[in-house]
């Protein structure tokens, strides 16, 4: 079941530990972005603001240590939890990684029970963020922001409810009539046939390369659920 409360990004750049720990976490219900190198990761969590962060300390371009202390530079995102992936078991490198602003610090090889068990103590930690995000368009329903690659965009009041509604259930296909009441509630004056338009000008703000509303024949739409 997909968790859009949980949204983890992991910056690694083996690709075959990468996988399997997005495996693991989406098995788990966690929302998972990934990112092999450290200026897109930066990037991505910078635009998605997600609840917590895995991060390789040896990573093309700009490393894991850079990263981290550029996170924890910005008020945006300073208070994300980050756990530092190192196959560096020193003590000095721990010590290194947690006082460079890292809250845990995991050594490689490491058992995915243990890296599960270290991401629920983190997200306890830390204060519940109302922020959506799927792939890399991100909604904060409590500032009434919607961003895409950090680049805040414009949706009428309508068009972000409506927005919003499919994104809390991704994956889940929509009447008309449901997505209206579920967005707007009773008191509209949104009709049935007023929400292919409203759907248009969402796509519109999207752009093509970050559309994430689908059509679903005979029904009516939903959010792609942010896998592939």
């Amino acid at each position: 079941m997909q968790n859009t409360q949980h949204h983890i990004v992991c910056i690694e750049d083996e690709e075959d530990i990468q996988e399997i720990i997005a495996f693991n976490l989406e098995r788990a219900g966690y929302q998972v972005s990934l990112a092999g190198d450290g200026s897109h990761g930066l990037a991505l969590v910078q635009a998605c603001r997600p609840d917590l962060v895995l991060l390789d300390v040896m990573l093309p371009g700009l490393n894991g240590m850079q990263v981290c202390q550029q996170l924890k530079a910005n008020k945006e995102t300073a208070d994300i939890p980050i756990i530092m992936l190192s196959a560096r078991s020193e003590e000095g490198d721990i010590v290194k990684g947690l006082t460079g602003g890292a809250d845990d610090y995991i050594t490689k090889p490491f058992s995915q029970a243990e890296l599960m068990a270290r991401i629920k103590v983190a997200l306890r930690r830390k204060p519940q963020s109302n922020t959506l995000c799927i792939n890399d368009v991100c909604l904060d329903p409590d500032l009434f922001i919607c961003k895409i690659d950090n680049q805040s965009i414009k949706l009428t009041t309508t068009e972000f409810k409506l927005l919003h509604a499919m994104m809390q259930q991704p994956g889940r296909a929509f009447s008309r009539e449901q997505l209206i009441q579920s967005a707007l509630g009773e008191q509209t004056d949104v009709v049935d046939r007023n929400v292919d338009v409203h759907i248009r000008a969402i796509r519109k703000a999207l752009g093509e390369d970050h559309n994430i509303v689908e059509t679903v024949r005979g029904v009516g739409y939903r959010c792609c659920n942010g896998e592939g």
